[in-house]
C-alpha cells in the first residue's frame, strides 16, 4: 500500500495529545506530540464552579480521573486533588488536570498551533468573551490558534466578536449521517469545517472546497483510512497517533 501521507502536504493534528499511548489532555500527552513533527495540537475546554478553564474532554471527571462528578460542580482546586493518569496506566500516576492558561505556557515554546474546541458552551455562558480576554491575556497572536466547536452558535458568536482566530465547525455522524450541512452558512463564519471521517466523500470535500472552506476530519487513527482521505483532498487529519499514520 502506497502511503500517501509522505507525499502530502496535509496538516498532522494530535487529538488530545497523542492520546494512543498517553492519558488524554495531560502534559504526559501534550509534550512528546510537542517534541514530535505534528502540525497542531488539539485540546477540549470546560469550565470550573470558580470560573477557570481547564483542559479535560468529557463534562464529568469519571472516564480520566480517579474521581467522579461534573467539572463545572467542583473548584479547580478540587479537581486538581485528583489524578488523571493513573487510569490509563500506573506509569503515568500524578498526572494532575492541567488549565487552559497552562497549555498556553506550555505551548508558546513551540512552532506548532493549538486547536482549541470549546465543549457544550451552553452550559457555560460568555465563555466565549472569556476564552478571548484569556488568549489576549497570554499575547497570543492569531496564527497561533484556532477554536473549534460542534455548537455553530458558538462559533458564530466568536464570528460576530471579530476575534481574528480562525474558526471551525464540528460536523456530527449522527446529526449528518443522512444530510450534508449547510456549507453556504457556514462558510460565511468559519473557515473550518471538520467532520467526523466517515462523512468525508468526494461530494462533501467538492462542496466544502467551493466555499473554501479546510476540511479536517476526526479521529483518523488508520493508516488506510488516512490513505483514501488525503486522495479525497482533506487539508488535515485530527489524529490520537498521527505520528503512526506515516
Amino acid at each position: 500500500m502506497h502511503n500517501y501521507l509522505e507525499d502530502s502536504r496535509v496538516m498532522l493534528i494530535a487529538h488530545r495529545g497523542f492520546s494512543t499511548d498517553f492519558p488524554e489532555n495531560t502534559r504526559a500527552a501534550f509534550e512528546p506530540a510537542l517534541e514530535s513533527d505534528i502540525d497542531m495540537l488539539e485540546i477540549d475546554i470546560h469550565r470550573t464552579k470558580d470560573n477557570y478553564l481547564v483542559v479535560i474532554h468529557d463534562d464529568t471527571i469519571n472516564r480520566t480521573s480517579n474521581g467522579k462528578g461534573k467539572v463545572k460542580d467542583y473548584s479547580l482546586n478540587d479537581l486538581m486533588q485528583f489524578d488523571y493518569g493513573v487510569i490509563k496506566h500506573i506509569k503515568f500516576k500524578g498526572q494532575r488536570l492541567m488549565t487552559l492558561e497552562q497549555v498556553l505556557v506550555l505551548i508558546q515554546n513551540y512552532p506548532q498551533k493549538l486547536l482549541i474546541e470549546i465543549k457544550q458552551p451552553h452550559f457555560y455562558p460568555g465563555i466565549e468573551q472569556q476564552l478571548i480576554d484569556i488568549l489576549k491575556k497570554h499575547d497570543i497572536s492569531e496564527e497561533k490558534v484556532m477554536i473549534q466547536s460542534f455548537d455553530q452558535k458558538c462559533i458564530r458568536n466568536l464570528y460576530d466578536m471579530k476575534v481574528g482566530f480562525k474558526l471551525g465547525v464540528l460536523i456530527s455522524k449522527r446529526k449528518y449521517w443522512y444530510r450534508m450541512p449547510n456549507f453556504d452558512k457556514i462558510a460565511v463564519y468559519a473557515d473550518y469545517v471538520n467532520p467526523h471521517y466517515a462523512l468525508v466523500n468526494h461530494k462533501f470535500m467538492t462542496a466544502a472546497h467551493s466555499l473554501e472552506l479546510s476540511v479536517m476530519p476526526y479521529t483518523v487513527n488508520e493508516p488506510s483510512i488516512a490513505n483514501k482521505l488525503i486522495i479525497l483532498g482533506v487539508d488535515g487529519l485530527i489524529s490520537d497517533n498521527p505520528t503512526k499514520l506515516k
